[in-house]
């Protein structure tokens, strides 16, 4: 049975995943219902991933502290791998402190657990831009905003868990490069393609070229199906009974082919 990605591909639709993002455009010109494509994400991210060679990660959490000999103030972000849910996290440089006496404490004082603020200079602050997500009002209310991190996929360079967080950045994977792996490239083509060796880890480049994808981990295995054999989908392929045209289920509701006859071209 085909893949959700290989159907998309295969009638013409273009896939691509942007600033972290699946983006679908269908050969119909007709817009991908926002319920719909929430829904089908993950499934249709991993299968890109898998067929590249790559790894990436998914947001899961944060938690701030005063880390190392000097209890330097820091914000731990903690994420999951897509493909094996290993786990891996980064540390950034953060202030745990009031910047002014206000009704909640005075300049100085700790801030309440769980909240931290950040310079527009900080590595934070452009990480977070670099997602293309909302900047929060106030620099001491990133806390409110953290969740929104878990729609975006990211990827860097991994040591002994921990990611170097001038590398991380969110995932870049264009339409020539989804449709060239998922239609017919084998995981040693695509690697050899976009100069990954097995067994390494790519550096940071501050400026990557128009074709190769950005800041991933290469799958160590020399086998997609190693991967696979591991892996625990969330969303296995269900189907669904057909439902007359005139009471219509929701987007998000529908099967792989309800919802390709939808969106299909004429």
């Amino acid at each position: 049975m085909e893949c959700l990605a290989t159907k998309l591909l295969r009638r013409g639709d273009t896939v691509s995943i942007e600033r972290g993002q699946l983006a679908i455009q269908p050969a119909s010109g007709k817009p991908v219902p926002p319920e719909w494509i929430g829904s089908k994400a993950p499934e249709i991210c991993r299968t890109v991933l898998v067929a590249i060679g790559v790894d990436a990660f998914r947001y899961a959490g944060y938690s701030t502290g005063r880390y190392g000999e000097h209890k330097s103030p820091g914000l731990t972000l903690r994420f999951t791998s897509v493909l094996t849910g290993e786990t891996a996290y980064a540390i950034f440089n953060v202030d745990l402190t009031r910047k002014r006496t206000t009704t909640g404490g005075k300049a100085g004082a700790p801030l309440p657990a769980g909240e931290f603020r950040v310079g527009e200079r900080s590595r934070f602050y452009k990480f977070w831009i670099s997602t293309g997500l909302q900047v929060p009002e106030r620099m001491q209310r990133f806390h409110k905003c953290m969740g929104k991190l878990s729609s975006i996929l990211l990827a860097g360079t991994v040591s002994k868990d921990r990611f170097d967080v001038q590398s991380l950045q969110p995932v870049t994977i264009t339409a020539d490069q989804v449709r060239l792996a998922v239609l017919g490239h084998n995981l040693g083509t695509t690697k050899a393609q976009l100069g990954h060796k097995e067994g390494t880890r790519p550096g940071h480049k501050e400026t990557a070229t128009d074709h190769e994808p950005q800041g991933f981990q290469p799958i160590s295995t020399t086998c997609v199906s190693n991967y696979e054999n591991k892996l625990i989908r969330k969303d296995e392929y269900k189907t669904i009974p057909y439902t007359p045209i005139d009471t219509p289920k929701p987007p998000e509701e529908q099967s792989v082919d309800e919802w390709l006859d939808a969106y299909s071209s004429t």
